[in-house]
């Protein structure tokens, strides 16, 4: 809808604090010259992808940054086709290979252990696609949450939701995990050893086999 997009650009712009006041309903019929049932409508969309918050005789008022809404802006760049699979693998290569040498510095014994459990499920679902989806991306979240840095596990996450929409290519997917077993393997094991050089190398080896490999994982943009 495109009033929700012009509100939405607004809120993203950064002229707003967190819990602000955004203009009234009748102050937006009036400035875009529509229905308030539209801006109702319009608002409602924003509160979905969690960008605003609606408060009985509050009003519409700047939501908390969250994860969701991080997904929602990575899911619509995605849908109308601003970006492609190669260019998300692009920003993951960028950060993912530090990311994984961090938490090969910060990780605590239950991080590890998350990484295992991970693995087991991968290795004993080879031939299930949504398990071993679950699984790898279980993997990669645990990887960040190794880090202790929430800024970064919130970075993963809507990665992982979006993956999960664009992974559409389930038997191309499942004669890969035999290489994603073996690199996420190694990846815990340097993590594990605390060797943050290993595990930054074993990131960029994953990454890079992805990248390869999109023709199998992903459907044709």
């Amino acid at each position: 809808m495109w009033l929700a997009e012009r509100i939405e650009e607004e809120v993203l712009s950064g002229d707003h604090l967190v819990d602000a006041q955004l203009p009234t309903e009748l102050e937006l019929a009036d400035r875009y010259q529509v229905s308030r049932q539209v801006v109702r409508e319009a608002a409602r969309l924003l509160e979905d992808r969690g960008l605003v918050n609606i408060r009985p005789r509050r009003g519409m008022t700047v939501a908390a940054p969250s994860s969701a809404s991080v997904v929602a802006r990575y899911q619509s760049v995605l849908r109308r086709g601003r970006a492609t699979f190669a260019q998300l693998m692009e920003l993951r290569r960028i950060v993912e290979p530090d990311m994984t040498a961090l938490a090969a510095a910060s990780r605590s014994d239950a991080d590890v252990d998350a990484m295992q459990l991970a693995l087991e499920r991968s290795r004993a679902n080879v031939h299930d696609y949504r398990a071993c989806l679950e699984a790898d991306l279980s993997f990669h979240l645990a990887v960040s949450n190794a880090t202790q840095n929430p800024f970064i596990a919130a970075f993963v996450e809507p990665i992982n939701t979006v993956l999960r929409e664009m992974y559409t290519e389930p038997i191309g997917y499942l004669a890969t995990q035999e290489s994603t077993i073996r690199e996420h393997t190694a990846i815990a094991a340097a993590i594990a050893a605390g060797d943050a050089a290993a595990a930054r190398a074993g990131a960029l080896v994953h990454l890079d086999r992805i990248y390869a490999e999109a023709g199998k994982l992903v459907a044709p943009n």
